[in-house]
């Protein structure tokens, strides 16, 4: 008999819950928050983790992407400032990843209590408003097509849109989305572009304007890339758009995995007031525009920069701030095309200091995110902002045996240089 109990109390342990972490308990709330915005059936990534046997299947491969820095994508480096919204693995997350798959993947009770992992700050709070394109269109362009559709705003007071997120029809085929405010005294031109061209939208690339040259000032309200999960503002800021407005939809279709009919849909989350109004204010250096940034071919590492007080150049713009007394930098996102390598913004203060706002070394045309300030930071008189961005356009990088010179411009083959500034007053 007691041998009998003691055969009994050690199968009850042998088969007892794994000692190390498991799926339902450790794993799948990790991967709810930092992977399966991307990792999800029909999403742009190559493989779906919203499983048990998915994730058991790329355990090692999750593994050492985390460990190589590849996954979460972040491609922000050292700065000296610190950013909210970071979905980097901490330490001890990764030893989970690592002691889960070591101990062989196990699944673990699906009725046990999973633990918590903080969110990042992804996600709006709720939809007040939802947009969608007027009619499906299939792009005809390859690999690439930019196309622009014309959304009438429906709101008959003014609103500031403090939460943004967008909805892509196709996931896989949506390279990113911008969405651009057009003010009401301009509002006749898209709907007028529209009609000229006998397909749903019209050709554009870069800004609404297409081919067209710019014919007023135009605000980006937000943009969309792949796991992007919608945002809200931080610190009660918001982008206002006045009663009469219209709204630009640019979606940059890639079709490499076949084209489809697409119905992408915009949601917003609306508020009558706002802390502080917020607007992009793009720097970049207009002598590029004209034909200045040249990148000659087989050249690994070309520089361009540009140091300046940039307030002029963004009243030029149409910048709906006040920057005479300064302005605050909230965010930046960085924006150059398939040559940038390397991205750099600094903000030098009269009294010679030098803040490194933003390094992105291993730029990636795939992944532009957009970095948050965990608090904002103020340009004020006498200070500059410094702009680099290095460019690669060798044979290792480009493919071609011999790669031709390389201007500035709008297709994905030509290259930009912008540092793109969500700024308050």
């Amino acid at each position: 008999m007691v041998r009998a109990l003691a055969v009994a109390s050690f199968a009850l342990v042998a088969c007892g819950p794994p000692a190390g972490p498991t799926y339902h308990q450790d794993v799948a709330p990790l991967l709810a928050a930092r992977c399966t915005n991307c990792h999800v059936a029909g999403g742009i990534a190559p493989f779906a983790l919203t499983g048990f046997e998915d994730a058991k299947t790329m355990s090692k491969a999750m593994v050492l992407a985390v460990e190589s820095g590849r996954m979460p994508p972040w491609k922000a480096g050292p700065a000296d400032v610190s950013y909210l919204r970071n979905p980097t693995l901490s330490a001890e997350q990764l030893d989970t990843l690592k002691k889960w798959d070591q101990g062989g993947a196990p699944e673990g009770d699906p009725r046990v209590t999973p633990k918590q992992v903080p969110a990042i700050g992804g996600g709006i709070e709720r939809v007040d408003l939802e947009l969608s394109m007027p009619e499906a269109y299939t792009p005809t362009q390859s690999p690439d097509d930019y196309r622009c559709f014309v959304l009438k705003w429906p709101k008959t007071e003014a609103v500031y849109v403090t939460g943004f997120n967008a909805v892509p029809g196709v996931p896989q085929m949506a390279h990113h989305i911008a969405l651009y405010l057009v003010p009401p005294d301009a509002a006749a031109l898209p709907p007028q572009w529209d009609a000229e061209d006998a397909t749903p939208g019209y050709k554009c690339f870069g800004g609404p304007f297409g081919d067209r040259p710019q014919q007023f000032a135009v605000e980006l309200i937000n943009a969309w890339i792949p796991g992007y999960q919608g945002v809200k503002l931080p610190r009660g800021r918001g982008i206002l758009v006045p009663p009469g407005a219209t709204v630009v939809l640019q979606m940059h279709y890639n079709v490499q995995s076949g084209a489809q009919p697409d119905r992408s849909k915009l949601q917003f989350t609306l508020e009558p007031t706002v802390e502080k109004r917020a607007s992009y204010q793009p720097l970049l250096d207009v002598t590029w525009v004209a034909g200045g940034m040249r990148i000659p071919g087989g050249e690994k590492s070309v520089v361009h920069q540009l140091v300046s007080d940039p307030r002029d150049f963004f009243k030029l713009l149409g910048s709906p701030l006040d920057n005479s007394k300064g302005f605050n930098i909230e965010a930046v996102m960085f924006h150059m095309h398939r040559l940038g390598s390397v991205g750099e913004l600094w903000l030098e203060k009269a009294d010679k200091r030098r803040i490194k706002l933003i390094s992105i070394p291993k730029y990636d045309f795939h992944w532009q995110l957009e970095y948050y300030f965990d608090q904002p930071v103020r340009f004020e008189e006498g200070d500059k902002l410094r702009v680099r961005c290095t460019f690669d356009n060798s044979q290792e990088r480009t493919g071609k045996v011999k790669p031709e010179d390389v201007n500035w411009g709008e297709n994905s083959d030509q290259e930009m240089c912008v540092a793109n500034l969500l700024s308050t007053e």
